[in-house]
């Protein structure tokens, strides 16, 4: 998993328009990795959030967690299992912020995901929380990516215990 972010979150953006780009690898096939973004259940286990998702363009979706404000966005783009916009708003941000989420096959059972979240302006703030928040989400669906991959092959046995005290 690599992830890749520009400017750094503690840099002004000095005058350009502030965006943070990620890219990640996946072990679960690109439509795999597409259905986990878009199912409801999926999301609200790595989202770790009370999530509705409408993946239509001009569909919607609303994020509520803990914390937060509640994030709505509305689908501007979806080409399944390629490609999502998503234009995002919250109650305390003051402009929309926009996501474009790419994702590519990198052979028949992994995937790289690749996202640029832009529309900060000169909003540092904002820019660290969204980034902190997108790579903490972006970890939590490469695990629940990663348990849902371990179950398509032959059964696997659970892990025995050890006893670290040795």
């Amino acid at each position: 998993m690599t992830a890749h972010t520009s400017p750094p979150p503690d840099s002004k953006a000095s005058g350009t328009e502030a965006a943070f780009d990620k890219s990640l690898r996946y072990s679960v096939s690109a439509p795999e990795l597409y259905a986990l973004l878009v199912s409801e259940d999926a999301a609200a286990h790595w989202m770790g959030a009370d999530v509705s998702i409408d993946p239509a363009v001009g569909g919607e979706i609303r994020v509520s967690m803990s914390g937060w404000p509640e994030i709505v966005g509305e689908f501007l783009e979806v080409l399944e299992p390629e490609r999502l916009v998503v234009s995002w708003q919250a109650a305390d941000w003051g402009r929309p912020l926009l996501s474009t989420i790419e994702i590519h096959a990198d052979g028949p059972h992994d995937s790289r995901l690749s996202l640029r979240e832009s529309g900060f302006g000169s909003d540092d703030d904002l820019l660290r929380r969204r980034d902190w928040l997108w790579s903490h989400w972006l970890v939590r669906l490469a695990a629940w990516g990663a348990q849902r991959g371990s179950l398509r092959g032959t059964p696997q046995t659970a892990p025995k215990p050890t006893d670290r005290h040795r």
